[in-house]
């Protein structure tokens, strides 16, 4: 599958360069480049679904608004969206435990960002 990135350092971490100071734990950083090696070779996300440990969800509050995540080990996850073309859209790396109560300026403006896409796209249609 192909993978498109929006987060810089994710970017830098799956090219395996050097990055500085690390923004996650060692065994998360490199769970994270395996399960990009795993959504490399899967030809659709038909594929990342049968893999059961991945826990391939669509996610449901309004703040994730068109993503899925997959697990990169029990307290991580890697959030992203799926294009029409079938790309992945590498959006963050979440710790699990604190989801809930996370809210971030990224993403609101992801979702404003979403949703001003799908406006041009209806005008431009």
């Amino acid at each position: 599958m192909k993978i498109k990135f929006v987060d810089e350092y994710l970017i830098v971490l799956a090219e395996n360069k050097s990055i500085g100071k690390k923004k996650y734990p060692e065994e998360v950083e490199l769970s994270f480049k395996k399960r990009i090696a795993q959504i490399k070779q899967a030809n659709g996300t038909k594929d990342l679904r049968e893999i059961k440990s991945l826990h391939f969800e669509k996610l449901k509050e309004k703040r994730y608004l068109g993503k899925y995540s997959i697990r990169i080990n029990k307290a991580y996850r890697l959030i992203f969206m799926i294009t029409k073309e079938e790309c992945l859209e590498i959006r963050e790396i979440e710790e699990i435990n604190n989801h809930s109560a996370k809210y971030n300026m990224q993403t609101a403006f992801d979702l404003q960002k979403a949703r001003l896409e799908e406006q041009q796209k209806e005008y431009t249609s």
